[in-house]
């Protein structure tokens, strides 16, 4: 079942804007989806005082304004979109409140937002809506390559794996890229005044020995054909966030992928710790997370019914 067809851009009128249209037109030029909207949400009660001031048009003249502006960016960004179709959409109102509402009326598969490296604010977009987004999100950042050659899946043996697997797929159907689970094992706080480097070896060679059979019980029980290879890593003092990371930047990774699991229609509202880590990190490697279909439309219903 084909999964990207309808992809949504939140542009901010931040120097981020052309990055995240230039990603977009690699995006368009390698996945061909059906269309591709671009969403910028005027919170004008925070505009500066500055603006406010040397403005005197009406609301509809700034929207106007904004959308000639980011017009011009987006035909300069997009060199071809063949049959995709483009648009551009202009609100106001609250952004989390806005995005929400558009994805609710409208089939959105991915939702591809920006973050700045080194700014991890409150104020951060993608901090505030990741987890609020009922559709698969991408967060890229402003060093990121345009390119998808090598795509790493965070597995912790659920179900969601499988899931966040499907997406993997479907990625590299479109790009051939590579793709490899990787798990990290928590370690259990009574082990660590019993840290030496013999134990952690020792260790090692038996979480190969476990990390194997428990992927030999996941890939009968999800019923995965041609199973990718899986990794590992041990979880002593370093969080498994930065260890998804360290491992991705090593191998040269272009892609993380990570799931979620929602255990009620409300839970998905809340991301795991790793999942907000992994969105919020200071690397230039794009993460995706990925929500499933059936629960984000639980999560809809929650929220607007």
């Amino acid at each position: 079942m084909r999964r990207i067809k309808n992809i949504l851009v939140c542009l901010d009128l931040s120097e981020m804007d052309d990055f995240l249209i230039n990603y977009s037109n690699y995006i368009i030029r390698t996945f061909k989806p059906e269309t591709m909207v671009f969403i910028h949400v005027m919170e004008v009660y925070s505009l500066p005082d500055e603006f406010a001031g040397s403005f005197d048009g009406t609301e509809g003249d700034l929207k106007d304004m904004v959308r000639e502006e980011l017009y011009e960016k987006i035909r300069n960004g997009i060199s071809e979109n063949g049959d995709t179709r483009i648009s551009l959409i202009i609100e106001t109102g609250l952004t989390a409140e806005k995005l929400l509402q558009y994805i609710r009326k409208n089939k959105v598969d991915i939702t591809i937002l920006g973050k700045k490296i080194g700014y991890h604010g409150e104020g951060s977009v993608a901090r505030r809506i990741v987890g609020l987004v009922p559709s698969s999100v991408l967060v890229i950042s402003e060093t990121s390559r345009e390119e998808i050659n090598k795509i790493l899946v965070r597995m912790d043996f659920s179900s969601m794996s499988a899931s966040t697997l499907d997406m993997a797929r479907e990625i590299a159907g479109y790009t051939g890229a590579m793709i490899e689970f990787h798990h990290v094992y928590k370690l259990p706080l009574y082990y660590y005044p019993r840290q030496t480097p013999e134990n952690i070896k020792k260790m090692n060679a038996q979480l190969a020995e476990l990390v194997a059979e428990e992927y030999s019980k996941f890939i009968k029980k999800m019923k995965i054909k041609e199973p990718p290879p899986v990794t590992y890593s041990l979880e002593t003092q370093i969080d498994e966030s930065q260890l998804l990371c360290d491992h991705a930047r090593r191998n040269g990774f272009d892609l993380i992928l990570t799931g979620t699991r929602i255990k009620s229609s409300l839970g998905g509202l809340i991301l795991d710790k790793t999942s907000e880590k992994l969105v919020g990190s200071d690397q230039n490697i794009p993460v995706m997370v990925v929500k499933d279909p059936k629960q984000s439309a639980g999560i809809l219903k929650a929220i607007f019914d």
